[in-house]
């Protein structure tokens, strides 16, 4: 019966794997040449949390029922989603229906942890060592015996905290992370039973957000002969080593699979969509909203939206999620927002170059009447522009968010890459869509793939 052993990189970008660093990338190597590997559309948005779990689940966003970080609640307010959030099965929830094994470690919201036949342990989003990050009090007092435990889960705790960090001490604090994670992981490979292992190295997101500058050239704030310039190169090279170590110690006959959610991208900019929903005269803020950014810029809140005057607003960060208000617009719906799709497009950059802007509207979706599901999804300069919902912002352009600026952002594809006697070689084939590597772990494990699940598997023979 075979295994399955997943290595997920965030934000692992084909550019970088398939391409240019890929001769530095021994083990990626091997496993290409040896297997199959292809582009992965990532999610609309492609956003951390969102990507991982459809990866996971087979299921696109509005099944999800997650979108973003955030969400608004019942009463309108701003809320951080959960694991509780999430409104379908994964991979792992299936196979313990099915009495299968899994281990589960640091995928991106799974916090507070959930039952499964197994071991699971949380990732981005979790607050720290705790009864809610873990599956068992024993493995909370091993992540607490590290000599940094209150950087287990990411570099920082809090959306965007790492932004603030020192370059040199963001790269310090990733390897820290790293070590402990595959500290555990080497632990639960070796002394566990599973039928499914997945992991996802979160620290390749945090470095490539903040050091794409120092090593491309084509980047507008390129630093030349930066301290940094083979930074992100040489942690993609730790990681290669520590993958080859791994897999030497993966059952006879295990399946193993790269992944990443997204790729990257570097960024040229935020446009402040607020801004200009406000400027355009469909965004309305409360007297409350308009008194806070007095002092200074704000990350939006869905509370600060008057909604007995405004048509429309937008939330979401690297992507725009527009929401507009029926209330307001009624039977003007379609037709102002087919205007407003128009609008969007023809925003320019800061020098007055048209931009390749891709809108998607809620049609995309298989679940478009989810309320957390946005009117217009707009990915400026097909994201290497970037919005910015931030409030109090000065004019159309901006760097910096509330939070801290980055140098690149999520792209639309990712890397996925799989070898093992079940697999065929092919080496490169057609893009795949991300929701297609649930099914083909299900099929790889002899594990019935469910009705709800409407792509098909990857043809690995």
């Amino acid at each position: 019966m075979s295994k399955v052993f997943v290595f997920g990189i965030d934000g692992a970008a084909p550019r970088l794997l398939f391409d240019e660093w890929l001769d530095d990338l021994p083990t990626i190597k091997r496993l290409i040449t040896t297997g199959i590997s292809a582009k992965l559309n990532s999610t609309i948005p492609p956003s951390t949390i969102t990507a991982w779990n459809s990866m996971m689940s087979g299921r696109d966003t509005s099944e999800l029922g997650v979108f973003s970080f955030t969400y608004k609640d019942k009463d309108g307010q701003t809320q951080i989603v959960n694991s509780n959030t999430i409104q379908c099965d994964r991979v792992w929830d299936i196979l313990t229906q099915h009495g299968k094994k899994s281990i589960v470690l640091y995928n991106p919201l799974t916090y507070p942890v959930t039952p499964i036949n197994g071991v699971m342990v949380s990732g981005f989003l979790a607050l720290g060592p705790d009864s809610k990050s873990t599956s068992s009090q024993d493995i909370t007092d091993k992540i607490k015996q590290f000599d940094h435990p209150d950087m287990f889960f990411d570099v920082a705790v809090g959306l965007g905290r790492h932004k603030a960090l020192d370059t040199g001490e963001l790269i310090k604090r990733v390897y820290t992370m790293t070590d402990m994670q595959l500290t555990l992981l080497k632990d639960f490979l070796i002394n566990n039973e599973w039928d499914f292992f997945h992991s996802v190295m979160i620290g390749t997101d945090r470095l490539q957000h903040m050091l794409w500058h120092h090593f491309d050239e084509g980047h507008r704030k390129f630093i030349k002969d930066s301290l940094y310039k083979d930074a992100l190169k040489n942690y993609y090279k730790y990681l290669d080593t520590k993958l080859a170590e791994l897999i030497t110690l993966l059952p006879e006959g295990t399946t193993t699979i790269v992944v990443s959610d997204h790729g990257m991208v570097g960024q040229k900019g935020k446009i402040n969509i607020n801004n200009w929903l406000i400027d355009k005269g469909y965004l309305v803020l409360t007297d409350d909203a308009k008194n806070t950014i007095k002092e200074g810029k704000v990350r939006f809140k869905f509370e600060y939206v008057d909604l007995s005057k405004s048509k429309a607003f937008g939330a979401g960060a690297y992507n725009a999620r527009i929401f507009l208000n029926k209330n307001v617009l009624d039977e003007e719906y379609q037709q102002f927002q087919e205007k407003l799709v128009e609008e969007l497009k023809s925003i320019p950059d800061d020098t007055g170059n048209l931009l390749d802007t891709k809108v998607y509207t809620k049609e995309v979706y298989n679940n478009p009447d989810h309320p957390e599901c946005p009117d217009i999804t707009v990915y400026f300069d097909d994201l290497r522009w970037a919005s910015n919902p931030d409030l109090g912002q000065e004019g159309l352009y901006s760097w910096q968010t509330a939070v801290g600026a980055d140098s690149a952002g999520h792209a639309r594809q990712g890397i996925f890459i799989i070898a093992g006697d079940t697999v065929q070689k092919q080496e490169r084939i057609a893009d795949i869509d991300i929701r297609q590597v649930a099914p083909t772990v299900l099929q790889l494990l002899d594990v019935p793939i469910p009705d709800t699940i409407t792509v098909k598997p990857i043809i690995l023979q």
